[in-house]
């Protein structure tokens, strides 16, 4: 399979929220960041989308900014912050940073897989060292790929967005290039509307090479945003660097 990576559009951008609920979890991410910030710190979230962790920060008083290459999940995220309490940047986080260093950043629920090659996951890894501050720390969530690296056919499984939508999803897992492609079909009372998703997972040793490799230094990795364990049976991780001495 060859595979090119597409944003989400307004169409994505508009049921994301549904896709992945705003839940206890997500507070507990919240609250995970804030306590390594110092009050009144700047935070960076990566691929900030619609803005269910940033704005919360923010609430909290950080400074936050935000970069994400989708203009839709960034309306979104404005729908939702009329004041601007974000400041957001539009932007490819494998190409470009801010300009700026932050106490914090971060970077969750898997987006660093949307990188779709090695070169870009370690591009975007350097990107995230040059914009930490000394003594900040950067985190890091994903899912442990190893379940879906033994997949040979293909999954389907469907989602209720609400009352009166679906989504229906397939995935695909190409061993050989450790990509995967999800295919998204909703059903809302008008012609179904599908929508592909590429992702390139990678182990958390692979991970830790690549940051390594960009001058980032692992701290800490739990199991979840409650610090439990990370053990061999943890379906995901929240891995914490900082800057190395370099």
């Amino acid at each position: 399979m060859t595979f090119g990576n597409a944003l989400y559009d307004q169409k994505l951008a508009s049921v994301y929220d549904r896709m992945y609920p705003i839940d206890h979890d997500t507070a507990l991410a919240v609250d995970f960041i804030a306590d390594l910030a110092p009050p009144g710190g700047r935070v960076l979230e990566v691929g900030v989308g619609t803005g269910r962790i940033a704005l919360p920060l923010a609430e909290r008083g950080f400074r936050v900014h935000g970069i994400d290459g989708s203009e839709a999940m960034l309306a979104e995220l404005r729908k939702r912050d009329p004041d601007g309490a974000v400041t957001t940047v539009v932007g490819d986080f494998t190409e470009e940073g801010t300009g700026l260093t932050f106490d914090v950043v971060t970077l969750v629920l898997n987006t660093f897989f949307v990188a779709i090659t090695k070169e870009q996951q370690r591009n975007c890894l350097r990107l995230v060292r040059e914009q930490l501050a000394p003594g900040g720390r950067f985190v890091l969530e994903a899912f442990d790929p190893a379940p879906y690296h033994t997949m040979d056919k293909p999954d389907f499984s469907m989602r209720h967005l609400d009352e009166g939508a679906i989504m229906l999803d397939t995935l695909t897992v190409d061993r050989s290039q450790q990509l995967m492609l999800g295919t998204h079909t909703i059903i809302d009372g008008g012609p179904p509307e599908t929508r592909e998703h590429v992702l390139r997972y990678a182990f958390p040793f692979e991970i830790d090479l690549l940051a390594e490799l960009s001058g980032l230094r692992l701290v800490d990795r739990f199991e979840d945003w409650t610090g439990a364990p990370y053990t061999a049976s943890s379906l995901r991780h929240v891995s914490v660097y900082e800057r190395d001495a370099a």
